[in-house]
């Protein structure tokens, strides 16, 4: 099968989409979502328009194979385009000098971003290079994965859908321009900020000092605790505590272990204070949990 359609044209895609192969629209707050025919498969897409740009993500899989053509060419209308599947791997037409968009669309979960090509003045072979390192930036990858845990199922979700793609993009767009010096100076800081976490994650049961945890990822502790909150929303504090009663909640309702053990397990000994964090935490008492 053929899927022929306007790639670069976000109501021209949408009308057939909606007019040549029979999806059924529906309109949110902001978006399209448009859903395939049970004839031809199960799936659907949200289209995000903008003044400039546009964008959509989709989930589809058709009943037999199926190739999407365009009779836009590559770099028409001024548009670059961007194809991001679910493993984190991001490509370009345009900045892979490709002539024509032709791709294998049977079975799809990814994201589909325009925008004017006149944002980037860099030549084709410096935006190349930095896509192709793109592919091992720690934070791109991160805001990604928060893109496709995102449903889009309601207006409420389509929102938080959108946000997270623009949050992306402003990411990208910062990436593709920054100096590479530059870059590489935040990419150094943001994986010493991983490191930070996955010592903390290991090591979150103990009594943990900044210090201990600024000397084993290299970094002061002004600069430690800054990046740790931008990473996981969370002063570093906070984040210990909220690691330790998901694990005591998780320990209560599938161990038979006691409160008291699971106190000591967690790093409390007074277990008093154990029952007032996860009061506040969770609403209840432990004591209360198994009820």
């Amino acid at each position: 099968m053929e899927l022929l359609l306007p790639y670069l044209e976000s109501d021209g895609f949408k009308q057939g989409l909606i007019q040549d192969y029979r999806f059924c629209d529906q309109d949110f707050l902001n978006s399209t979502v448009l859903k395939m025919p049970e004839d031809l498969g199960s799936g659907k897409l949200i289209l995000f328009s903008k003044k400039n740009f546009h964008f959509f993500r989709g989930k589809w899989n058709f009943h037999e194979e199926t190739i999407f053509h365009s009779p836009h060419k590559v770099g028409d209308n001024g548009m670059m385009d961007f194809r991001i599947n679910k493993e984190g791997k991001i490509s370009s037409n345009f900045i892979n000098d490709e002539k024509k968009f032709e791709h294998n669309t049977t079975d799809i979960d990814g994201v589909r971003i325009f925008v004017p090509k006149t944002i980037f003045s860099k030549d084709k072979g410096l935006l190349k290079e930095k896509l192709e390192n793109a592919q091992r930036n720690y934070l791109s990858q991160e805001k990604l994965k928060t893109i496709f845990d995102t449903p889009f199922d309601d207006a409420s979700c389509s929102i938080i859908l959108e946000s997270r793609i623009l949050e992306f993009l402003s990411y990208w767009i910062h990436y593709l321009l920054s100096d590479e010096k530059t870059f590489e100076h935040k990419k150094a800081f943001e994986d010493k900020i991983k490191l930070a976490k996955d010592f903390v994650d290991t090591n979150a049961f103990q009594s943990l000092a900044i210090r201990e945890i600024s000397r084993y990822c290299g970094l002061n502790s002004s600069d430690l605790k800054k990046g740790f909150k931008d990473y996981t929303q969370l002063p570093i504090h906070q984040y210990i505590i909220k690691t330790r009663m998901e694990t005591a909640r998780a320990m209560l309702l599938e161990t038979e272990k006691s409160v008291g053990e699971i106190s000591d397990f967690i790093g409390y000994n007074n277990r008093g204070h154990f029952s007032q964090l996860y009061h506040r935490h969770f609403g209840k008492l432990p004591s209360e949990e198994r009820q």
